[in-house]
C-alpha cells in the first residue's frame, strides 16, 4: 500500500475499513520497522484518547481535577495500555468515539454549524475505522436525553438547531463513508460483518445464547483489564453525580449490550470503545471517596488505587508473558497460531541469506493473516525473496513447495499445531529453527517451525 497507490483500499478485500492503513502509510516511510510503524499509530490514537477523556471530563463536569485524574486512570489502566500499544484499530475507534461524545455534548448544549461540522468529522472518522462505529449515532440521542435542556420559551428554534446540527453531522460523516465506494470491493464490508455477528432472525430464536456468555465475560474482561480497585469504584460516582453516571453507564450498555447479542466471535478488544468512558466514573468515584477521607489516609487510598493498574500495566509493557491475562489475549497475542512470534527472526534470517546473493522462495502456512502477511511486510523490500500462501492446515507438501525450482533456497514456515504432514513427507524438510511461543491458558504450546526444503 505504501509503494502501489492502486492498493489504497486493499482493506476491503478482507471486509476492513482502510483508515488505519491510510495513517499507518507515512509512519511506513519515517520508520524502518513495519511493526513500530504500525504500533505508532495506535500509540498516537492512544494519546488522543488520553486528551479526549479529559477534555469529555471537563465538558461533563466541568472539574479541572476531575479531568486530571480520568486523564492518569486512562493512562495507567491495562486494558488501554495494552491495546494502545498493538497495532490494531481498536485504539483509533475509541477515540474517535470519545471524540464523538465530546463534539456531541457540546452540539446538544450549545447547537452550532462549526460543532455540528466537528462531530461529523469525529463520527466519519470512526466509520472509515471500524463498522462499530455506527454506534456513535446513537451516542448522540443519549446525549440529548440527559443534556438537551432548550429554552422553554424556544423549544422550537432549539429544537430545530439541534436536528440542523444532527442532519449537517450525518451528512459530513456519510459523505466520508461514501469515499469507500470508490474501492473495488466496498460491497465485502456488509458481507464479511455477517461473518462475525447473528442475524436478527437467529437472535430472535436464541435471544439469551450467546448474550448470557458474553455478559459474564465481558464482566470478567473489565474486572481484569480495569483491575479490581479501579472497577470497585465505579458504583461509587453516583454518591457525586447521579445524571453523570447514569448517562456514561448508558453509553456503555448499550454497545455492550449491542455486541453480546449479536456477536459470533467475541473478543476483549472489541469492547474497548465501549469501556473506556466508563474510566471517568472510576475518576468520580475515586474524588467521591477521596472527599470523606482527611490527611495520610488520602494519600495512601490513592497509592492503593493506582499502584495495582500501574504495576499490573508495566507487566504487559515488558513482560506480558507473565501475566495472568484474559485467554483470548493471551491466545490470541501470545500464545496461538495467529501470534507472530518468531517471524521477524526468519524474517532476518532470510534477508542476511538475499544479502548474499541468493534467490529465496518461502512457502508458508495460510494465504492472508499473520502468515503470510505478517512475514512478507519484513521481506517486500527484497525482491530475491518470495512469499507463498498455501492451504491450512498443512496436510501434505504443498503444490508451490514442490514445484519451485531448485535453483532457489526453498522454505516452510508454519505453526506446529498446523502441520498435519505424514511421516515420509517430513523427512524430506530439514529443521532450521523453532521459535516457542509463551504458554496457552491450559499450559500447552504452540511453536512456529521454520524448515528448509531440498
Amino acid at each position: 500500500m505504501r509503494n502501489e497507490p492502486t492498493l489504497r483500499f486493499l482493506p476491503q478485500s478482507d471486509g476492513k475499513q482502510p483508515l488505519f492503513m491510510w495513517l499507518t502509510i507515512p509512519a511506513l516511510k519515517l520508520i524502518e520497522d513495519p511493526l513500530i510503524a504500525g504500533r505508532l499509530v495506535s500509540v498516537m490514537a492512544g494519546l488522543g484518547s488520553l486528551f479526549a477523556i479529559a477534555v469529555l471530563t471537563f465538558v461533563l463536569t466541568k472539574n479541572l481535577f476531575l479531568a486530571s485524574l480520568s486523564a492518569l486512570i486512562y493512562a495507567v489502566t491495562p486494558f488501554s495500555v495494552f491495546f494502545d500499544r498493538l497495532s490494531l484499530v481498536d485504539s483509533l475507534l475509541s477515540f474517535f468515539g470519545l471524540a464523538s461524545l465530546v463534539f456531541g455534548y457540546l452540539l446538544v448544549t450549545r447547537p452550532r454549524l462549526d460543532l455540528a461540522m466537528l462531530l461529523g468529522f469525529a463520527l466519519g472518522g470512526g466509520l472509515l475505522t471500524k463498522t462499530p462505529a455506527l454506534i456513535f449515532y446513537l451516542w448522540q440521542i443519549i446525549l440529548a436525553l440527559f443534556y438537551f435542556r432548550p429554552n422553554p420559551k424556544n423549544f422550537k428554534t432549539d429544537g430545530f438547531k439541534l436536528l440542523g446540527g444532527w442532519i449537517t453531522a450525518l451528512i459530513i460523516s456519510q459523505a466520508m463513508y461514501a469515499v469507500l465506494r470508490l474501492g473495488p470491493n466496498f460491497h465485502l464490508i456488509n458481507f464479511r460483518n455477517q461473518d462475525y455477528v447473528f442475524s436478527v432472525a437467529e437472535v430472535l430464536r436464541h435471544p439469551l445464547n450467546p448474550l448470557i456468555g458474553n455478559l459474564k465475560t465481558s464482566f470478567n474482561w473489565l474486572v481484569s483489564l480495569f483491575t479490581p480497585s479501579l472497577f470497585l469504584l465505579l458504583p461509587l460516582a453516583l454518591l457525586k453525580n447521579k445524571r453523570l453516571t447514569l448517562f456514561l453507564t448508558s453509553v456503555s450498555l448499550l454497545p455492550l449490550l449491542a455486541q453480546a447479542f449479536v456477536i459470533k466471535a467475541y473478543t476483549s478488544r472489541y469492547i474497548l470503545y465501549a469501556a473506556i468512558p466508563l474510566l471517568i466514573l472510576s475518576a468520580q468515584g475515586l474524588s467521591a471517596l477521596s472527599i470523606k477521607i482527611k490527611g495520610k489516609a488520602f494519600y495512601l487510598l490513592y497509592l492503593l488505587v493506582f499502584s495495582w493498574p500501574f504495576f499490573l500495566s508495566l507487566k504487559y509493557v515488558f513482560t506480558p508473558e507473565k501475566v495472568n491475562m484474559p485467554g483470548d489475549m493471551r491466545y490470541g497475542y501470545l500464545g496461538g497460531w495467529t501470534a507472530g512470534w518468531g517471524q521477524k527472526q526468519v524474517a532476518e534470517y532470510l534477508i542476511d541469506l538475499a544479502k548474499q546473493g541468493k534467490k529465496i522462495v518461502v512457502v508458508t502456512e495460510g494465504y492472508f493473516g499473520t502468515l503470510p502477511d505478517g512475514l512478507q511486510i519484513y521481506t517486500q523490500k527484497y525482491p530475491r525473496i518470495t512469499v507463498i500462501g498455501s492451504p491450512q492446515p498443512v496436510f501434505s507438501l504443498p503444490e508451490s513447495l514442490l514445484n519451485t525450482s531448485k535453483e532457489n533456497e526453498i522454505f516452510l514456515l508454519l505453526n506446529r499445531s498446523r502441520n498435519l504432514l505424514k511421516a515420509n513427507e517430513l523427512e524430506r524438510l530439514t529443521l532450521v529453527a523453532s521459535y516457542p511461543k509463551p504458554p496457552r491458558p491450559d499450559g500447552s504450546r504452540e511453536f512456529l517451525d521454520f524448515y528448509s526444503f531440498e
